[in-house]
């Protein structure tokens, strides 16, 4: 008998109409890493994974995957046991989504737990100024590169219905929580040492 995706899953309770879903569910979390159960686009297919998570998980796994759920937010990922498919970013990514981390942490504290975080342009322009120690901030073409790529990483989005503009100081954005699965420090020594890390890396 040759084996195929449907003699794979003919051992699974998956009904017929879940059961052909499957191959671009995990395909597209493979290329998004994140689904939301908040975003509309999202909301089908995390359900999907949630009401049979046990199949996704062994898929998952199969191909060296782990399938991570964040119970508090939501939110599905996959992260990979090897290095071959994990995300590369470069350093000026990697401070940015340290500023991010810091600010959500800074944030939450004053909001209702239901809720995520929103900071403005300014506000991380200025927490990215603090945490490198330089005072000559990014050029615009490089926020705008950055923000675009952690927008649609699924890290942040904005509110309001207000485009990306990073030459605007007031523009709003939401820090999502994928962003503490991203990086997920306990507590605020961990932060730091997070912080002086990219620091160091930064001034060498």
């Amino acid at each position: 008998m040759a084996f195929t995706i449907e003699t794979l899953l003919e051992s699974t309770n998956l009904p017929d109409k879940a059961r052909a879903e499957v191959p671009r569910v995990i395909n597209r979390l493979l290329g998004e890493t994140f689904l939301y159960q908040d975003k509309d686009s999202d909301k089908d297919d995390y359900y999907l994974v949630y009401r049979h998570r046990d199949v996704f998980t062994a898929l998952f796994a199969a191909v060296g995957f782990n399938l991570v759920h964040n119970d508090y937010h939501r939110i599905f990922q996959v992260t990979s046991e090897f290095s071959y498919c994990r995300q590369r970013y470069r350093l000026d990514e990697s401070l940015m989504i340290v500023v991010l981390r810091k600010l959500y942490e800074e944030q939450a504290e004053h909001l209702n737990l239901a809720k995520d975080p929103v900071v403005t342009i300014g506000e991380i322009r200025e927490e990215y100024r603090t945490i490198t120690g330089k005072e000559r901030d990014l050029g615009i073409g490089q926020y705008e590169g950055i923000m675009r790529h952690l927008r649609n990483l699924g890290l942040v989005d904005t509110v309001d219905g207000q485009s990306l503009d990073v030459r605007n100081s007031e523009t709003r954005i939401r820090l999502r929580g994928s962003v503490k699965m991203l990086l997920p420090v306990q507590d605020v020594a961990e932060m730091a040492a997070w912080v002086r890390r990219y620091k160091a890396k930064k001034d060498s």
